[in-house]
């Protein structure tokens, strides 16, 4: 596989990582309806609906940012490799290094906040709070399974820029 068809295929799947995180912040939005008009009004529902709705539009918002953040790599990477293919490697080989490194750093961070979520539903008495921990740990929760399906194609392509950085 040549390098650009390795770049393709990281800024798909990397865009698709965007498109779920815009299916879980609509799962999101989609229970803070449900809570709002078939759930009795009680503290926790509360929190539950304004945690579920705040942190539903953010990751829709993380989720259109990331994908453009991914077409603008692949159209500046397309552009880098036909004007000068080696210092795209170098470039983008160095980038994906930071990247692959970063990635349990930022597992740890999510499943961080996941847990701290779950330690606020289980050891605080405040409903409310416990319905806006509920809404973070499914945000926390899904973001560590769909980061964890996105890191084969950053070893992938890590791995790939590696070995044309070495002929």
């Amino acid at each position: 596989m040549n390098i650009l068809q390795s770049l393709e295929a990281y800024t798909s799947a990397q865009k698709w990582v965007g498109i779920n995180f815009i299916i879980l912040g609509a799962i999101l939005l989609v229970l803070a309806g449900i809570i709002s008009f078939f759930v009795t009004k009680t503290p926790l529902a509360s929190g539950m609906k304004w945690g579920s709705l705040v942190t539903g539009i953010l990751i829709i918002i993380g989720g259109i940012s990331y994908g453009n953040f991914n077409n603008k790599i692949q159209i500046e990477g397309k552009a880098l490799y036909e004007k000068d293919s080696t210092e795209f490697i170098q470039t983008e080989h160095e980038r994906m290094e930071k990247v692959d490194q970063g990635f349990l750093t930022y597992q740890l961070v999510f499943a961080t906040f996941a847990v701290g979520a779950f330690a606020v539903i289980l050891f605080f008495n405040a409903p409310f709070i416990k319905g806006i921990a509920f809404a973070v740990a499914i945000l926390f929760t899904g973001l560590l399974i769909i980061e964890g399906f996105s890191h084969p194609s950053i070893q992938a392509y890590t791995e790939d820029l590696r070995l044309e950085s070495q002929k």
